[in-house]
């Protein structure tokens, strides 16, 4: 089943932000510069996981996989979803608000 899932990243070094980019947009769209959407299987997404895992410096960059539901149909969120490769993202989900 595919999914839609919003891909963003902050990466600190040039090089490796010039390859997360190439990487994401071989699976994704881009919205703005660091910011993707794309259509993923699980087989697709774990692909994804693993190119970015091979690239990223896991203490100071971050790549965040926001889950927006299934690919066909309405999309309900009970609560954001997210996954990170690197850098973990904290936050309060009683505080956000996805417009």
């Amino acid at each position: 089943m595919l999914r839609h899932y919003l891909v963003t990243y902050d990466i600190c070094d040039d090089g490796r932000l010039r390859q997360v980019h190439s990487i994401v947009r071989d699976f994704g769209q881009p919205v703005q510069y660091s910011v993707f959407l794309a259509r993923l299987s699980d087989s697709h997404k774990a692909e994804l996981k693993r190119r970015l895992t091979r690239v990223i410096h896991h203490d100071h960059d971050q790549v965040l996989l926001f889950d927006l539901g299934r690919a066909q149909g309405q999309h309900e969120i009970e609560a954001p979803v997210h996954e990170a490769v690197g850098r973990s993202l904290n936050y309060d989900t009683r505080r956000v608000v996805i417009v």
